[in-house]
């Protein structure tokens, strides 16, 4: 499956023809992208556009954790605390734990653009007192460019389960028993949690279902 069919799993309306059946999972997808940033401004901008409409609806303790297992750059680290920062202030605090901050200023796109754009127009303010230093308007954000909630509930049965049961580990261990995961040791391993989570919800998702 090409990023492209995970993005458009997730709700990113991207221009290239996607494969008909597809599942992707939203956090794995949103950092594949994530770290794509510093060289896929236009990627960039989809993925601010996403958090604007469907940021309330990730499990940032999820996220937080897939960051750490992989080996990223120091610029890829950047454009992640600035996923963050816009996180924290358009949806939920809990975008904090991602939030990383440089010591002294750092430019998100080459110095050598960045240098002139924000002499002649300013930096983006909300980045800047991170010492993140991106000139204004350099971000196209759309909602348009992005499926509704309405849209992703009807495709997305993860997505749906989070509007269901909110953004939590619960929500994704239901997901992955309706996907046919039958045990709680494999639930755990294919979503990130740990054994005790995935037993429990399992074991009541059993006594509910069969009552």
């Amino acid at each position: 499956m090409t990023l492209n069919d995970k993005l458009h799993f997730i709700g990113i309306k991207v221009n290239k023809n996607t494969s008909s059946t597809m599942n992707a999972d939203l956090e794995s997808t949103f950092l594949e992208a994530a770290l794509l940033c510093p060289k896929d401004h236009r990627l960039a901008s989809l993925l601010f556009s996403w958090l604007n409409v469907h940021g309330n609806y990730i499990i940032v303790d999820k996220l937080r954790k897939l960051v750490a297992q992989n080996q990223i750059s120091t610029l890829q680290r950047n454009w992640i605390t600035a996923l963050a920062i816009f996180g924290k202030k358009h949806c939920s605090h809990k975008w904090k734990m991602l939030v990383s901050a440089p010591n002294k200023d750092e430019f998100l796109l080459p110095e050598s653009i960045s240098k002139s754009a924000i002499k002649l127009k300013g930096a983006e303010e909300w980045l800047s007192c991170f010492h993140l230093l991106l000139p204004k308007n350099s971000l196209r954000i759309r909602d348009s460019d992005i499926k509704s909630a309405a849209e992703l509930i009807k495709v997305n049965n993860q997505y749906r389960n989070r509007y269901l049961y909110g953004p939590s580990w619960r929500a994704d261990i239901i997901t992955a028993i309706q996907e046919g995961i039958n045990t709680p040791s494999s639930i755990s391993k294919r979503i990130g949690c740990s054994y005790e989570p995935a037993h429990r919800i399992f074991q009541e998702y059993l006594l509910a279902t069969r009552l």
